[in-house]
């Protein structure tokens, strides 16, 4: 209930501050598992993430917002999870595991901080290993544009990448590492028209 309502909160804002587009929205699997995975430009790609997705999306968020203790509240109700960014917890990784076996929409920045849209980065790589483990589908997902009054964002979702060939096997860190920079180039490069 809190998380639509949040929605309609955020669409709101949607409609009143920004111009955006999405291309894509076909390839967001209508049941079953999958991992959410954009590039993050600003604090509020969750927000619109979410606002843009047919389905509710549970996402990791830094383990410093739920030290307040109404935001942390929050950020619960609407299906958020802390993540400590330097060292991933164990429960992390259950809770991770959890939602992809619940056949639900886990949703992970595989930068794990902002970048700002011109650069690229070596993401973690614990995404893929979870791909793998539960055999979902990984959604690439490029968010192109500024969080200004009335600019225009792009949200460009490319087609479902699946680890078919690593299913069942253990891989190496090496491995993870090589697919994860794969993955993340495949975001990078999704690209529409241009954004003004």
């Amino acid at each position: 209930m809190i998380y639509k309502i949040c929605l309609v909160i955020v669409y709101l804002i949607n409609f009143i501050f920004f111009e955006f587009t999405i291309i894509g929205k076909e390839n967001i699997p209508g049941a079953g598992s999958a991992l959410i995975c954009p590039n993050h430009v600003s604090n509020y790609d969750p927000l619109a993430i979410a606002s843009m997705i047919p389905r509710e999306v549970h996402f990791m968020a830094k383990a410093e917002l739920f030290k307040n203790p109404l935001l942390g509240w929050l950020l619960k109700k609407v299906h958020a999870f802390p993540v400590n960014r330097n060292k991933v917890g164990i429960d992390t990784i259950k809770t991770s595991l959890k939602i992809l076996k619940n056949q639900e929409l886990l949703g992970i920045f595989p930068e794990g901080k902002r970048v700002k849209s011109d650069e690229r980065i070596q993401p973690a790589s614990g995404f893929v290993v979870f791909a793998i483990k539960t055999k979902s589908p990984i959604i690439p997902i490029r968010i192109r544009g500024e969080y200004k009054f009335r600019s225009k964002i792009e949200i460009i979702i490319g087609e479902p990448i699946y680890l078919t060939e690593h299913y069942g096997k253990k891989i190496s860190e090496d491995e993870s590492e090589a697919l994860s920079k794969q993955i993340m180039d495949t975001i990078y490069d999704l690209k529409q028209a241009a954004v003004v």
